[in-house]
């Protein structure tokens, strides 16, 4: 779990999943990269942010949101790094807990 921006951390909170995806070679990052950003926006999700970013290695990210499913997706594209692999974050909206509960830290 991570803490929504500016709302009391025991009551609200957001899911975060972050996994990566290593492929059988690094040439199928490209085609993933470019498969999701036509594919997202197919099942309603809108792309936010979509190049190169600030690091040495310029990987490539992609952010898209889909607001029907309160959810987020921050995908970077690791193609320089030994394995090459795409790194993926998955984001919730922001929940409050049910009265009379806080949120469990762990």
């Amino acid at each position: 779990m991570t803490e929504c921006s500016g709302k009391d951390p025991d009551t609200y909170f957001r899911i975060l999943h972050p996994w990566s995806f290593t492929p059988a070679s690094s040439g199928d990052l490209e085609a993933a990269m470019r498969r999701l950003r036509k594919a997202l926006p197919e099942h309603g999700w809108k792309i936010v942010e979509y190049g190169p970013d600030t690091s040495r290695n310029e990987n490539l990210r992609l952010t898209a949101d889909n607001a029907a499913k309160k959810a987020s997706v921050h995908i970077v594209q690791m193609a320089k790094d030994n394995p090459p692999m795409l790194s993926v974050d998955v984001i919730s909206g922001c929940y409050q807990v049910p009265d009379g509960r806080k949120v469990e830290h762990f």
